[in-house]
């Protein structure tokens, strides 16, 4: 016996965003046409595709993207060499070749291994990305979550996993909005 058409529907989908096949073999997979394919993928305004792409970008790889950012920039700061304000100023020399002027006792430092006013703004937004990152549940770890809830009910009740698998996607379909 075959899967009924809504099966179908939600077996492409899963294949669609969880797994890397074509269209070409998810059809073949899910007993469909390409055609049929395309028009469960390109329905409710393109749901399956942001679907799938909320699903690559996931959270933690986000996060990761992050701290490499804000290692780089700290780097960047530490490995920074030290410029003292006399060292920006032109010397003028005499005939001789020596200094006309001599340097000052107290010679600020102009550039050093401190964050400057942008940097340090730069690394606040970046550490405020990662702890509301790490605080929240991305869509795509709603879905997983979601998933495995639906397959454990599954075993237990069809139907009801089902039916909960619609609520799910309805719910999916909001948060992507």
């Amino acid at each position: 016996m075959g899967l009924k058409k809504t099966e179908q529907r939600e077996y492409a989908k899963f294949l669609y965003t969880e797994k890397s096949l074509t269209q070409k073999e998810i059809a073949e997979k899910v007993g469909v046409t390409e055609k049929t394919l395309k028009t469960w993928i390109d329905a409710n305004e393109g749901e399956w595709k942001k679907l799938k792409k909320s699903l690559m970008t996931t959270k933690s790889q986000q996060i990761t993207m992050l701290y490499d950012q804000l290692a780089r920039i700290n780097e960047e700061i530490e490995c920074r060499p030290i410029v003292h304000k006399s060292m920006t100023v032109p010397v003028k020399l005499d005939k001789e070749g020596k200094p006309t002027h001599k340097a000052p006792e107290y010679d600020p430092i102009v550039l050093s291994n401190v964050p400057t006013s942008k940097e340090a703004d730069i690394i606040t937004k970046i550490t405020n990305a990662i702890q509301k990152l790490e605080g929240e549940t991305s869509i795509g770890e709603t879905v997983q979550i979601a998933m495995t809830f639906i397959e454990y009910v599954r075993d237990v009740d069809f139907e009801l996993a089902q039916k909960i698998s619609e609520l799910f996607d309805m719910f999916i379909r909001q948060l992507l909005k």
